[in-house]
């Protein structure tokens, strides 16, 4: 169990769960420091849109090593999502968000997840990954997805 978020992890892989990687799980920076230094910083976006601090992701297909697109939902999903199924599921590398998300979680119990999440983002250690995440796999070079919104 997660003792900060004080919810179990989920292995549940039902349609309604295996659709949730139509859009990229959010996670702490201990997490994509984990996916990182385990080789997967180029199947990684920066997703800086709102009003959070910004905060690494799993990348929608076509848009790795990018910004996020506007849109962060689509048929072709996480990078990481391949028939119906999270390539990091059984790794231990998931990101936070998508190890707790179960189908029949509540919204508050979502939204305080989230909320953890982002507020890790709040910090120097969050600044230095993203800091070293751009220099060594940030590419300005449009994705596909973002070709489409030119």
């Amino acid at each position: 169990m997660n003792s900060v978020l004080k919810v179990l992890p989920s292995n549940c892989d039902c349609e309604k769960c295996s659709n949730m990687c139509k859009a990229p799980c959010c996670g702490t920076p201990e997490d994509f420091r984990n996916l990182i230094d385990n080789g997967f910083g180029n199947r990684l976006m920066i997703d800086d849109w709102l009003d959070e601090p910004p905060m690494l992701k799993p990348a929608m297909k076509g848009s790795e090593s990018r910004k996020a697109p506007w849109e962060t939902r689509t048929e072709k999903g996480c990078t990481f999502w391949h028939n119906g199924k999270c390539d990091l599921h059984n790794s231990g590398l998931k990101p936070t968000q998508g190890k707790l998300a179960l189908h029949a979680q509540s919204e508050e119990e979502c939204d305080y997840i989230r909320e953890i999440i982002v507020n890790s983002w709040e910090t120097e250690d969050a600044d230095t990954i993203i800091e070293e995440w751009t220099k060594n796999f940030y590419s300005t070079k449009y994705s596909e997805m973002e070709k489409d919104e030119v």
